[in-house]
């Protein structure tokens, strides 16, 4: 493993020197937390009993399967504003899932591909290393980079709340279990997930461009899907995030053994 983390340490500091790839790293993270922070300021304010809160709460549960309701309606409280809250984190966690599903795809393109467009990996193949912990290395370079920008927007997004003084946010985001939870294993797995998929497409097309655009045609719907079906699981179960942690990480499993084997030598130099 030490030549793995040798080669994401060197594949990370070329992200760091590419504004190409370094601007959307802070950019991208930073616009979603305060498109999403915005929903903080329209939360009905302090007064979370008001007739406009309860009349746009009773039509979401009117919506709703009986089981979530019944789910919402043994939450611990004598008011609306727990169930509010829940209702709000079972949407907002998930959003920021959307982070690494864009920003992985160009580093990873940039790492797979991109290397062997400018003649770049066939000195890193001619060396002594193993197959797969070169794959390890490229994959936690890929990964790394969008953990970091998923924690940077949910850091603006917690500043958003502050400043909203809205009562429906936790005041320290991460002493909640869920958020945490997401941030920590459902987002790097989200990631992972994307960078396996380039590892994927790395031994079958030549180019940096299409390599980064098949990525996204692949991984974009799928995550698509699972966010507002998170949303909804999250409704019936407060276990939601560990199932879709459990998903990805059986489907990253799967991608990741699928490139080792494809991810040959010989195939890749013959990628021109």
């Amino acid at each position: 493993m030490r030549i793995a983390r040798l080669i994401a340490l060197r594949e990370l500091r070329e992200t760091l020197r590419d504004p190409n790839l370094l601007l959307p790293l802070v950019l991208m993270p930073c616009l979603i937390g305060v498109l999403t922070g915005i929903s903080a300021f329209a939360s009905f304010g302090s007064n979370t009993n008001s007739a406009v809160g309860t009349a746009v709460t009773n039509a979401a549960l009117d919506q709703l399967p009986q089981a979530a309701v019944q789910r919402l309606s043994n939450l611990p409280t004598s008011n609306r504003e727990a169930t509010i809250e829940t209702l709000i984190k079972a949407f907002s966690i998930p959003l920021f899932w959307v982070i690494p599903v864009a920003l992985t795809p160009a580093v990873a393109a940039d790492s797979f591909v991109g290397e062997r467009e400018r003649s770049s990996l066939e000195p890193l193949l001619a060396t002594p290393i193993g197959t797969g912990q070169l794959l390890v290395g490229k994959l936690a370079a890929s990964v790394i980079p969008a953990a970091i920008g998923t924690w940077l927007g949910v850091l603006v997004f917690w500043v958003m709340t502050l400043l909203s003084g809205s009562p429906l946010y936790p005041r320290v985001l991460l002493a909640d279990g869920d958020w945490v939870f997401s941030l920590v294993v459902v987002a790097p797995l989200v990631g992972l997930f994307t960078a396996g998929v380039a590892a994927l497409l790395s031994t079958r097309v030549s180019g940096y461009r299409v390599a980064y655009q098949l990525n996204g045609l692949i991984v974009l719907p799928v995550v698509l899907l699972v966010i507002p079906a998170t949303a909804f699981l999250f409704l019936f179960t407060a276990a939601a995030l560990v199932y879709v942690a459990a998903i990805f990480a059986v489907v990253d499993l799967a991608i990741i053994s699928w490139a080792n084997e494809l991810f040959e030598r010989e195939r890749l130099l013959s990628r021109r």
